[in-house]
């Protein structure tokens, strides 16, 4: 399991990374969305272990991300959409190891489109 809370809290750091290129008219809504990912990742970090407290944080997450791709438009509002759809199917489950790699690989994949849309 801390194998897995590492993955989290690594993922989020990675989107963070690329959120922080934010710029232009995107500025509020990418700042929004690098809080909104600092927050996930402190509060994952604290859940250590506790899956259910991960998996509730991660809807959380979505849920954010959800509001913030209805503030935004073209790019920034289509890499929001999947974030938030992706993060919405996410559950961490012991009986289903791969869940940790699939969100492993769906947080890069978001890290660079994000970074893409914010202007980075």
């Amino acid at each position: 399991m801390k194998t897995a809370r590492l993955i989290l809290v690594a993922g989020a750091t990675s989107l963070l990374m690329g959120v922080a290129a934010c710029s232009g008219g995107t500025t509020e809504v990418c700042n929004e969305a690098m809080k909104a990912f600092t927050d996930y990742s402190t509060k994952v970090g604290q859940a250590a272990g506790n899956l259910d407290g991960i998996n509730s944080e991660t809807q959380a997450l979505a849920t954010q991300l959800k509001g913030l791709a209805d503030k935004a438009d073209g790019d920034l509002k289509s890499s929001l959409t999947k974030m938030a759809d992706t993060w919405a199917t996410l559950k961490i489950d012991p009986a289903n190891p791969s869940a940790i790699t699939e969100f492993a690989t769906k947080t890069s994949e978001a890290t660079q489109e994000l970074a893409v849309a914010c202007g980075g």
